[in-house]
């Protein structure tokens, strides 16, 4: 059963003795008529080790991650483990309940208000939190996402910017088991992963083509990556080695740079996710409610199609298609 606690009068040092905790920090705005905050799990080994600290539903249309962290909380042995699991099943309350990216309440994207503001709006309330009081406790941080207007591929995304911590992002991003590599050199502002970067704390992220719902194809590798995560730092007795990748890319992490459309339509493709393209190929059109093409949109470069719309129905400055470069080894 889960406690209540303020998040001000919190401590993790209050919650350090072996075993599993299951903690709802308050964050209630005065005068809320719902309760908002953070739920937090917590599984502490019988031995000292080393910390995975695991978000999902930054966007609350982006569920696998919230089920995965869920079920490998609940099958954790603590008295086998070494180190403790840190998780936030549903970092972005609001925005859960609604089952939509951004929050109902102040209409921010928690995933783009890092640092967040302690006196701020809901969102950047919980971004200050989330960054201050439960990111710095990682040895390794990893943020759940899965795609929800555009598709992505099932994919681990890491820190390629050549600094130390990257170097152990993408050792453990290469020991999750997720089909598909992406290396960023950057990432755009506001992220969670800004926190990590912020305090020299390795991070990577994963994606899927399957938010707004639970998939049975995609939720197995969720629930690997965070087990096979928690082997690679010996927090648990678990092999994780390195795994080849079927697909490796690179390119920057930021995706709102990726291709927009100029007028609003019925958007219609003309590839498919990680087809590889030459630049100028049609990636496709925008029509109108009579079939007419009002925009075609073509690619800026060659590479591998990494992010591509998959809801159809478009406003100006939409997104539609990221193209990524392709690595051979």
């Amino acid at each position: 059963m889960a406690i209540n606690i303020e998040i001000d009068q919190f401590r993790f040092a209050d919650f350090s003795g072996a075993g599993k905790h299951s903690i709802f920090l308050e964050i209630s705005p005065a005068g809320s008529g719902e309760q908002i905050g953070i739920p937090l799990l917590v599984a502490n080994g019988l031995k000292p080790g080393k910390t995975l600290v695991a978000f999902a539903a930054v966007h609350g249309d982006e569920l696998e991650g919230v089920q995965a962290i869920q079920d490998v909380f609940r099958q954790l042995e603590t008295d086998a483990m070494n180190g403790r699991f840190i998780a936030v099943p549903v970092a972005n309350l609001p925005a859960f309940r609604a089952v939509q990216r951004t929050s109902p309440i102040d209409s921010l994207n928690l995933a783009r208000t890092f640092p967040g503001r302690k006196d701020g709006s809901v969102t950047e309330r919980l971004a200050y939190y989330l960054g201050e009081l439960i990111i710095p406790q990682a040895d390794l941080f990893i943020d759940l996402h899965s795609a929800s207007a555009s598709l992505m591929p099932t994919m681990a995304g890491y820190d390629a910017s050549g600094t130390e911590a990257s170097k152990v992002s993408k050792d453990a991003a290469f020991r999750t088991g997720m089909p598909v590599m992406w290396g960023h050199s950057d990432v755009g502002p506001g992220r969670t992963l800004y926190a990590a970067i912020e305090r020299g704390i390795p991070w990577l992220y994963v994606e899927s083509p399957s938010g707004r719902r639970i998939s049975n194809v995609e939720l197995p590798y969720y629930v690997d990556a965070l087990l096979n995560l928690l082997g690679h730092l010996k927090v648990i007795d678990r092999d994780a080695p390195v795994r080849v990748p079927k697909l490796h890319l690179f390119g920057s992490g930021d995706i709102d740079r990726t291709q927009s459309v100029n007028v609003g339509g019925f958007f219609v493709q003309r590839v498919n996710l990680l087809d590889r393209v030459e630049k100028g190929r049609l990636v496709g059109e925008v029509r109108d409610l009579f079939g007419e093409v009002l925009e075609e949109v073509r690619t800026l470069s060659s590479g591998i199609v990494a992010v591509l719309r998959s809801d159809p129905l478009v406003n100006p400055g939409d997104p539609v298609c990221l193209v990524a470069e392709f690595l051979s080894d």
